[in-house]
């Protein structure tokens, strides 16, 4: 991927992640990474075009409407509250926007959500094990910078992105080697088609920005509050677990989802994830 392409989406899906931009700011954002990389509006475009199939304006759009779908399924905060939250003027330019892009409102949406939790809860198997099993812990994490790999359209291959991850770590060992790799995950099947999922696979970044990859992505880990659901499961059943986090433990523990992140880290790479359990911490951010 472009360098400068990889800078402009490590900005977006940051200041998204952390709640930095507001929704009528997109075309000052688009003109400001422009200007940061030294190109016009018309040549980034036409970059995002070439590589993404649409352009920065779009792709910010779809990062924000996924958190706010994201923010309305998985928590209980008022329709203002989120829209506030996500950068809207008011409640009104909010539920425009929703339902333009989905197609929905978003209490409708919500409805429709709940619905679709209490039908799989009658008819869908437990996560992996018993959930009596499971145990979140809430803990504050530091602030992070992960040197990743992206992938995209490969939401049930993940074993297979790590799979692909091991050259590149393999020809860049970072400094902390042996600490943990981390799974980034910015999107879930229920609200992101499959051909548009995003992955990371990362490793922490040294001290020596030299030492960084070329083709790897500097991304930003916010500090914070973090709900850790400690887990050990094949690749497939992975969802499973998203689905307890999300579904079963977080509209129940008082906390809201803050960020539209979820990391899963391993102490040692997954490899052949898809044929044998691998422990591994669910994390995401709440507040």
């Amino acid at each position: 991927m472009d360098p400068r392409i990889q800078y402009c989406v490590t900005q977006i899906e940051h200041k998204i992640l952390n709640g930095s931009t507001e929704f009528n700011a997109h075309d000052a954002l688009v003109q400001e990474l422009a200007s940061h990389i030294n190109l016009t509006r018309f040549h980034l475009t036409r970059l995002f075009l070439k590589e993404f199939k649409y352009s920065p304006h779009d792709y910010i759009q779809h990062n924000l409407m996924g958190r706010c779908a994201l923010m309305i399924a998985h928590t209980t905060q008022s329709m203002f509250s989120i829209a506030i939250d996500m950068g809207f003027s008011n409640q009104q330019a909010f539920t425009r926007a929703f339902t333009k892009y989905w197609g929905i409102a978003p209490q409708h949406f919500r409805q429709a959500h709940a619905y679709y939790t209490a039908m799989r809860k009658k008819t869908a198997e437990l996560p992996v094990g018993d959930a009596d099993q499971y145990e979140v812990k809430v803990t504050n994490m530091p602030g992070t910078q992960i040197w990743a790999a992206r992938y995209e359209g490969l939401s049930r291959q993940k074993h297979a992105c790590w799979n692909d991850f091991r050259h590149l770590y393999e020809q860049h060992v970072p400094e902390g080697r042996g600490n943990y790799f981390s799974g980034l995950s910015y999107d879930t099947p229920m609200f992101v088609p499959q051909s548009f999922m995003r992955y990371y696979c990362g490793v922490p970044a040294c001290r020596d920005i030299c030492r960084k990859p070329e083709e790897a992505f500097e991304i930003s880990l916010p500090a914070g509050r973090v709900a850790v659901l400690s887990a050990e499961c094949r690749s497939h059943e992975l969802p499973r677990i998203y689905d307890y986090l999300l579904d079963n433990w977080l509209p129940t523990s008082g906390y809201s989802l803050r960020a539209t992140c979820f990391a899963e880290q391993f102490t040692t790479m997954p490899l052949h994830w898809d044929s044998q359990r691998i422990p591994l911490k669910l994390m995401c951010w709440i507040s």
